[in-house]
């Protein structure tokens, strides 16, 4: 089919992780096809994890205008292809009309998975990394790519934009931790209190300041850790887009966060990350370099994507992940020095995993 695809469009509305792993796939595409015209849809709140990519032609935003305008949008730029990494109800109509001649889609996961998770409440454990699905997606087209780790791109407004407020509170490049302590799903944040004593840790034992970043409405959140975790702890929440949080976390010396959008970003930017994990499966993504903290207990994963509390009323899983853990996490991969192969296409450095 090669030589008949002349543009490819993409399609993955939400949410933040999952765009930011449609990287490897884009570039694939982009190495198979140099000369194509790429096209990205996206909902218009996520459109700076894509627009500073420069494999990417065009983004297509599903905004206010609603369906029929983004609709409209695609079938003026006439692709050959598209590739539905999202893969739902609104994407699949967004296919059908679109006027693409050959479109292809990713498979979510093994129809067993969820006979077992949802009807017999077991245990998930992915098959398969979700870059690797996405990228399986491609062979329909002609593109069998290797798995690779996903990067993720700083617009030089977003950089100017960051610097200036690290200016503003005295925080030093690669002096600096970030903590996110937010998350969609209740289950997948680690408890406020825990956060502010991993941070208190991070002051006085490795040196470094923390920046507490999140969305506005994780402010009173970040507010708490602040608050508990004293002297060194700056709460940024609410103060940055999400391409200015993507250029503050590619500075930082650390991150640490939940099973959440902004880990992924700090993965695919290359800066050493600790990931807490509880009720969702790790499996489906590479950690190769970080540190992972994960109790994997018998009950885990039990979610495929988290809950508003734990099935069996004990949240274990992340209730049994104490800050000295994490802390010893963060201390054992700084010791190791630069991450090796995130964010780059040479290869992939060691796994890093407690619990």
């Amino acid at each position: 089919m090669l030589p008949e695809i002349e543009s490819v469009l993409f399609i993955r509305l939400s949410s933040v992780g999952d765009i930011v792993l449609t990287e490897p796939a884009v570039a694939a595409v982009r190495e198979a096809l140099p000369d194509a015209r790429i096209g990205f849809a996206v909902k218009a709140a996520f459109r700076e994890l894509v627009s500073s990519n420069p494999d990417i032609s065009r983004v297509h935003t599903l905004d206010q205008g609603g369906l029929r305008s983004l609709v409209e949008d695609v079938r003026s730029e006439r692709y050959s292809a598209v590739v539905d990494l999202h893969r739902n109800v609104r994407t699949a109509r967004i296919v059908r009309s679109s006027g693409i001649p050959t479109s292809t889609a990713y498979v979510k996961r093994e129809r067993s998975d969820t006979v077992r998770v949802r009807l017999l409440h077991r245990p998930f454990r992915a098959s398969r990394l979700l870059v690797r699905r996405y990228l399986d997606a491609l062979v329909p087209l002609g593109i069998d790519a290797e798995t690779r780790p996903p990067r993720l791109h700083v617009a030089p407004a977003d950089a100017s934009a960051a610097a200036a407020l690290l200016d503003e509170f005295g925080a030093v490049r690669g002096e600096f931790a970030v903590i996110v302590p937010g998350s969609v799903w209740p289950t997948k944040r680690w408890p406020a209190d825990r956060f502010a004593r991993l941070a208190s840790g991070l002051v006085s034992q490795l040196g470094l300041r923390v920046l507490l970043v999140g969305a506005g409405g994780e402010r009173e959140l970040c507010e708490t850790v602040e608050r508990d975790a004293g002297e060194g702890v700056v709460n940024l929440a609410g103060r940055t887009s999400l391409g200015e949080t993507a250029a503050v976390i590619s500075t930082a010396r650390l991150f640490v966060g939940n099973d959440s959008g902004p880990t992924h970003m700090a993965v695919a930017l290359g800066v050493p990350a600790v990931a807490i994990f509880g009720p969702t499966d790790p499996g489906q993504f590479d950690f190769s370099g970080h540190a992972l903290v994960y109790r994997d207990l018998a009950c885990s994963a039990c979610s495929f994507y988290g809950g508003e509390r734990c099935p069996l009323g004990h949240w274990d899983c992340m209730a049994g992940i104490e800050p000295a853990e994490v802390l010893r996490a963060a201390s054992t991969l700084l010791d190791t020095g630069p991450v090796e192969g995130a964010g780059r296409r040479d290869g992939l450095g060691a796994t890093g995993r407690t619990g």
